[in-house]
């Protein structure tokens, strides 16, 4: 009895397990390729098919790859092909056969073909946490830290420990198989280009990334901070923060964008914008009366010195299929919000963090042209009820929510973006007349405000400033860093001199930060008369270098290879730039008390 329920099963086993073999032979006609695709994967395109039928008794089978008419590869038959020698942009056709040797003949059978469109970029994307621990000077309001000026006077500078944020640094890589840029910011109230005590200026970290990833010259790279009055004081003119804090934030700097360059993966670019006007106000104007959510002024409006920037510019970067790489986005919007708990990067980084948490990928928000403005905190009184976040109590989701309502507005209707990828930078100098500056660079260690900027030639000379401007180019959109909080006329007139088929992002505090950069020159008294209500004047280099990097900035348009019409009065500050640096090569550094 137990023998024959053995057979039973046994045959039982044999009548599963033929079917299921014959289920496993390829189908289709011998030696066939079919269901072939052609498919980018990372930085690669990938061929696959279904499992080809070969001939019994046949040896040596091989699919062999031709692309564009050219041997491309060999590989077994159940191997995909991948292709790693292309670039972005590029359009390639595969013909795919299979071939055996079947006794004594070789043997091909006719081949298969697809065809694949790459997208215009290489995109890559990473952060890197650079939050601190303990107690920590942070920058941005009062000044000094404490050891001089009474609290009656100016009150010192703040100080908060990490209560449950991170700050970081943000970096992408934009590559068109030519050319490759970087755009990053770090989460702190501002950097210099240059530092007296160690190499870990903004421009000390492009030269390093430069000299790894020679792919990414140093004039391609444009690390600005987002000035967040709740982060570090990497200023130094609210106490400061230590050396080795400061090496730190390099190294995770540089290592951001190193990573975002190695990971980059084919992806289409997409750029929209959406008008989010109501959510900041003109310093001003006497909308800046109007900062509660209900009305304090009834009268009619009056700008002493009008524009502001209210764009919320976005882009996406997508692979092929539908991934998202990162999500950035720039907006004028002083880094002053509030909400957060301790140490924080304000609202760049509560919308950095909430982009990535909802498209996935890395989110970089970035300051805009911020000179001037100020942002509703979450509402003004003039706006929108519309905004999602007039009905949300708490201060950072109601910003959160404010500002992510027009990132999706943006990229609902976002245009592709193609074209050429490249960078250039200008260094330019201006004199110091700005009192207060002037008193800070001189002797503001006596007052626990010691700016922490390289006080050596060629930054400082005499009583002149060094400082660079910086722009990038990705195809139709142009990144132009500012070295401070630049006003709206700045790129309001890079956007007039390259005209309307050109979008003009405006970084603030890019590859520098020299406090505001009051422009037009005309605005300049106007300002000082308001010196009660806010400090643009007392933090102002000189009358003229708003104008100077607006004017720089409208000539690096054309070295990335833009028509842009030159505003006469750019002559006398193109004239300077044309001529060099002479003051540079003076081996005497900046005048400091003591």
């Amino acid at each position: 009895m137990r023998r024959s329920l053995l057979l039973v099963v046994a045959l039982a086993v044999v009548a599963v397990a033929v079917p299921a073999a014959r289920a496993a032979q390829p189908a289709g006609p011998v030696g066939a390729i079919d269901n072939l695709t052609a498919n980018t994967v990372g930085r690669t395109v990938e061929l696959r098919w279904s499992a080809v039928r070969f001939p019994g008794g046949a040896t040596d089978a091989a699919v062999v790859v031709e692309r564009d008419g050219r041997p491309a590869g060999r590989v077994a038959p159940a191997s995909p092909f991948v292709d790693t020698n292309v670039l972005p942009g590029e359009r390639h056709r595969y013909a795919v056969h299979a071939e055996a040797t079947t006794g004594k003949r070789q043997q091909s059978w006719p081949a298969a073909s697809a065809s694949v469109q790459l997208p215009a970029y290489a995109i890559g994307a990473a952060t890197a946490d650079i939050t601190p621990t303990g107690l920590t000077n942070l920058g941005g309001f009062g000044l000094g830290d404490g050891r001089l000026f009474p609290d009656a006077v100016v009150g010192r500078g703040g100080q908060a420990k990490p209560a449950g944020e991170h700050i970081r640094a943000r970096a992408m890589v934009i590559d068109d198989g030519r050319a490759a840029v970087a755009i990053a910011v770090i989460e702190t109230q501002g950097m210099f280009a240059a530092y007296e005590d160690g190499p870990w200026g903004l421009l000390d970290m492009g030269k390093r990334v430069a000299k790894d990833i020679p792919a990414l010259p140093a004039d391609h790279i444009i690390i600005a901070t987002d000035h967040t009055h709740s982060g570090p004081d990497t200023i130094g003119a609210w106490g400061g923060v230590p050396d080795s804090y400061m090496k730190f934030i390099a190294d995770q700097m540089v290592g951001a964008i190193e990573q975002a360059f190695n990971t980059r993966q084919l992806a289409n670019l997409w750029e929209g914008d959406s008008d989010a006007s109501d959510l900041i106000y003109n310093q001003a104007c006497t909308e800046a009366l109007n900062q509660s959510p209900t009305p304090d002024y009834p009268g009619p409006s009056v700008c002493a010195t009008p524009g502001k920037d209210g764009i919320v510019r976005a882009l996406q970067a997508r692979t092929p299929s539908g991934t998202p790489v990162v999500t950035y986005m720039a907006y004028a919007a002083h880094a002053t919000a509030g909400g957060g708990n301790g140490i924080h990067g304000d609202w760049p980084q509560f919308v950095s963090d909430a982009m990535a948490a909802e498209y996935g990928g890395v989110g970089l928000a970035m300051e805009g042209a911020n000179g001037g403005t100020q942002p509703c905190r979450p509402t003004c009184a003039f706006t929108e009820p519309s905004n999602p976040g007039t009905k949300i109590k708490d201060r950072k989701p109601a910003i959160v929510a404010n500002y992510m309502a027009h990132v999706r507005d943006a990229l609902a209707h976002a245009s592709i973006v193609e074209g050429p990828v490249t960078g250039a930078q200008e260094f330019i100098r201006e004199p110091i007349t700005g009192p207060a500056v002037l008193a800070l660079f001189t002797a503001g260690q006596y007052a626990g405000a010691k700016l922490l900027r390289s006080h050596e030639s060629p930054w400082v000379v005499g009583t002149t400033i060094r400082t660079v401007v910086s722009s990038v180019r990705v195809g139709p959109v142009v990144f132009a860093g500012t070295p401070g909080e630049g006003f709206y006329a700045i790129g309001a007139g890079v956007r007039r001199a390259v005209g309307d088929r050109t979008e003009v992002i405006q970084l603030g505090l890019a590859n520098d930060q020299l406090g505001y950069l009051i422009a037009p020159v005309g605005y300049v008294p106007v300002i000082a008369a308001e010196v009660a209500v806010n400090d643009n004047i007392i933090f102002n280099v000189s009358p003229t270098i708003g104008d100077h990097v607006m004017c720089t900035s409208i000539e690096l348009t054309k070295r990335l290879g833009l028509d842009a019409q030159t505003p006469a009065p750019c002559a006398p500050y193109n004239a300077a730039d044309a001529a060099g640096d002479p003051l540079g090569a003076v081996p005497l550094g900046g005048v400091v008390a003591g």
